[in-house]
């Protein structure tokens, strides 16, 4: 008898256990994660259904989802998601995915509104400060811009094109040492990018040093396209140091491309 009441007690243990198992929205959650790390979002957005009809409460469950819908083609289904996940739960996170769902699709004021809010909640997301700079300098905001890419280049160090922005907006505000500082730092980590050079050329220009201006713009005409009014800069800088004959040997080159120019048109 004894034996019958402990099989009976211990079938009825192993049925409690796995159904709570079955209803422990955590488990679901744990094998959607799973999923999403091994590449299979249908099976991790499964997963995260499951977690979510047992428990609609939690925000991070549908951000997860979200992004689950988002890697496997359905931003729509991903966006909803991260916008329900902020509406029970803030995060920059959220607000982050959102900002890229519209930057992606060229949405760019919403876009702006989802990264400045992300910004607001969290305010070192490296790569919310980077796409969000570029939505200001899109939008010629150049003061707001060098604040992105300066906390962005705060964090991360080897990216020249955040080096190469944050120069140009500083060139912008009248920040002249500041902009070739930063572009010295873009060219350290990509020194065969003419258009580098050329942002150099012109803050160089504008500081009225011919030499550095002259260094630059022969650069640009190295490493970049052979264009004509590329020439005519250097011969102006030429001419403005006393260098007539390399000055012409310039305009003739420029010439000489303007023709062929013409007549391949």
């Amino acid at each position: 008898m004894k034996r019958i009441l402990a099989f009976v007690l211990l079938i009825a243990f192993t049925v409690i256990s796995v159904s709570a198992q079955t209803t422990d929205p955590n488990n679901a959650f744990r094998a959607g994660l799973a999923a999403y790390q091994s590449g299979d979002y249908a099976l991790a957005v499964t997963q995260y259904n499951i977690a979510i009809a047992q428990d609609p409460t939690r925000g991070y469950f549908y951000y997860n989802r979200g992004l689950a819908l988002t890697a496997s083609g359905n931003t729509a289904g991903g966006l909803a998601d991260f916008q329900k996940s902020n509406e029970l739960n803030p995060s920059a996170q959220a607000s982050y995915q959102m900002g890229m769902i519209y930057y992606q699709n060229k949405q760019m004021d919403a876009a702006k509104a989802a990264f400045e809010n992300a910004k607001m909640i969290k305010d070192d997301l490296d790569a919310m400060n980077f796409y969000l700079g570029m939505i200001y300098f899109k939008q010629n905001d150049f003061e707001d811009e060098e604040k992105c890419f300066s906390l962005y280049t705060e964090h991360v160090k080897n990216n020249p094109e955040a080096y190469y922005f944050r120069g140009f907006c500083e060139a912008k505000n009248g920040k002249y040492p500041e902009a070739i500082k930063s572009l010295k730092y873009a060219l350290m980590y990509k020194d065969r990018d003419w258009k580098f050079y050329y942002k150099m050329y012109e803050v160089y220009d504008a500081l009225n040093d011919k030499q550095n201006a002259l260094n630059n713009i022969s650069m640009v005409i190295e490493i970049g396209e052979h264009k004509p009014e590329y020439y005519e800069i250097r011969s102006k800088l030429y001419t403005d140091m006393g260098d007539e004959y390399r000055a012409s040997e310039d305009m003739a080159k420029a010439r000489e491309l303007q023709q062929t120019g013409a007549a391949t048109k």
